[in-house]
């Protein structure tokens, strides 16, 4: 019972524990989610400033000459250890900005919530870095490619020159065409197809960055290549995006935060919510208290009547009679109660009813083992003389025996169910006639058909019709009928009283327990027929009326 009690509590402290940690980290997300749709939102009229800050962070290394334009709002620029690079205000204590910035100014990560269509890796496509090609390289390729386009490539719609951000123009080489074999077109093509030396140093360092990244996560060294935009890939993403930032940071401004104030150096964002980490311990222990309070006391009146249920349970297997529980729910505990009460109501029934039936037992082997003795004391003793009456006394006795343990052979086999049965089909005109030549004075009416065993049958009918001639007075009537599949076997005797009616088939059960084998049979005749019915898949029913007469009806399905 105490494993119960303390699986209930363990299991609501770790319900508690679970709802409170999946609380505070909803409360944390929302809040934290909330936070930042509101910090774009304020940013939302400055995007222009953003996309000037992070072009002229593409455009310098530095943030020597930046200027931010004077508005409604204040807005103030700082390095990432918050020193202040400009200011559209004055007399700023760098303690008194706001804990989150509204932006982090880096044209290698950019902000999603201001650029949002920024490539996959986030870094600014218009750094050029080391790959920036001089004036004079520019002018020889952007000849070439007017070269190549327009005397080379072939008849061909007019194109516009795209190029990369270091100046590297893009275009698709066609060598089938009858132009492009001539040696100037040859020059144009190799020269617009081929990486210069600056280009080339610049695109090795790179793979050496990623190869050193991929070594340090354990990974096999892999070749970068250049798609047909001049843009390296690669099959490890992350590893290139961080080389590609290793490599063009020396050629951007460094990272800068921007706050947006009001005129008062107020912050315009969403509020910061600082956690209270000891307000919500104390709030999470509250509630777990409660919690386990609350679980306490449902528990201990869940476990009350499970105690009860084994106080009782105890009760009954030391043998006690009293075993009952008072049921007071109408829960599942209280349904389990009812039921054990039942169970107890039923073993004490059953207790009654293997002690009575012991006495019966041993009441109906003391007669005639004691008849039997006497006779053989007294032919030993010379008393008696062993004649033929005598031995036919002694026959008698041992065939009440013989029956008995028949009888009770028969309903062991039954309660077991190995009573074995071998059904055909029995014309009940002819078992009628059999029965009525055997018992004289018995009245048979109708007929047809049953499928039963007909020997188990007889038994039955048998047993019926022996207790109606010994209940039935001279004069009355004893008459077996059938209609269908009933068969009725009824008397015009003594009958039976309505608060004995449900014990007729009890084992050993007398109406007048002043009976004995000789005036009321053994007690197991009807018993008896209630198993073989039963073994039939049939049913049997009694009605009597005391003064009338009883009638037992047979239903063989």
């Amino acid at each position: 019972m105490h494993s119960v009690l303390a699986r209930l509590l363990a299991a609501s402290v770790l319900v508690a524990i679970c709802s409170i940690t999946a609380t505070a980290w909803l409360a944390a997300q929302s809040t934290s989610t909330s936070i930042k749709q509101e910090l774009g939102a304020a940013l939302a009229g400055d995007a222009a400033t953003y996309r000037a800050l992070v072009t002229f962070a593409v455009e310098h290394r530095d943030w020597t000459g930046v200027a931010l334009e004077p508005g409604k709002r204040r807005l103030i620029l700082t390095t990432a250890d918050r020193k202040v690079i400009a200011d559209t205000g004055t007399d700023l204590d760098p303690r008194e900005l706001p804990a989150i910035p509204s932006s982090v100014i880096n044209p290698l990560e950019l902000d999603l919530a201001q650029a949002p269509d920024s490539p996959a890796d986030r870094i600014d496509g218009r750094i050029s870095g080391p790959f920036r090609l001089s004036d004079e390289e520019k002018a020889g390729l952007a000849e070439d490619w007017r070269l190549y386009t327009m005397r080379c490539r072939g008849p061909a719609p007019a194109e516009q020159l795209r190029t990369t951000s270091w100046g590297r123009p893009i275009v698709n080489v066609d060598r089938t065409s009858a132009q492009a074999t001539t040696e100037a077109c040859q020059g144009a093509e190799q020269r617009l197809s081929t990486l210069t030396p600056a280009e080339s140093a610049a695109f090795n360092q790179l793979k050496d960055l990623v190869n050193a990244c991929l070594r340090e996560r354990g990974l096999p060294a892999e070749s970068i290549k250049l798609n047909e935009s001049w843009q390296p890939i690669g099959t490890n993403a992350d590893c290139l995006a961080s080389a590609r930032r290793t490599q063009l940071q020396p050629f951007v401004a460094p990272p800068a935060l921007l706050f947006v104030t009001d005129a008062a150096g107020k912050t315009t964002q969403a509020t910061v919510v600082r956690f209270d980490v000891g307000r919500i311990v104390l709030v999470a222990a509250i509630v777990l208290v409660l919690t386990v309070g609350v679980s306490l006391v449902v528990a201990l009146r869940m476990t009350r009547p499970l105690r009860t249920l084994t106080a009782a349970a105890e009760r009954m297997r030391h043998g006690a009679d009293d075993a009952q529980v008072d049921v007071r729910s109408r829960s599942e505990i209280g349904q389990l109660a009812r039921a054990f009460n039942a169970m107890a109501a039923q073993r004490a029934r059953t207790d009654a009813q293997r002690k009575a039936m012991t006495s019966d037992i041993s009441h109906e082997l003391r007669n005639p083992l004691g008849t039997i003795r006497s006779w053989l004391e007294g032919a030993r003793d010379g008393v008696v003389e062993l004649d033929r009456t005598t031995l036919t006394a002694l026959l008698d006795e041992a065939l009440v025996l013989q029956h008995l343990i028949d009888d009770l052979q028969d309903l062991a086999l039954a309660d077991a169910g190995e009573l074995r049965l071998h059904p055909s089909e029995v014309d009940l005109r002819d078992l009628f006639d059999q029965l009525v030549a055997a018992h004289p004075g018995v009245v048979a009416e109708g007929g047809g058909t049953v499928h039963a065993d007909p020997v188990r049958l007889r038994q039955i009918l048998t047993n019926l019709i022996t207790n109606a001639l010994r209940h039935t007075p001279p004069g009355g009537t004893v008459r077996i009928s059938a209609q269908g599949g009933r068969i009725t076997v009824s008397d015009t005797g003594s009958g039976i009283a309505a608060e004995d009616l449900p014990h007729v088939f009890d084992r050993f059960w007398r109406a007048d327990r002043s009976r004995t084998r000789d005036t009321g049979g053994s007690g197991l005749g009807l018993a008896i027929v209630h198993a073989l019915v039963t073994a039939h898949g049939g049913t049997i029913t009694v009605e009597s009326t005391v003064g009338v007469g009883t009638a037992f009806t047979i239903t063989l399905t």
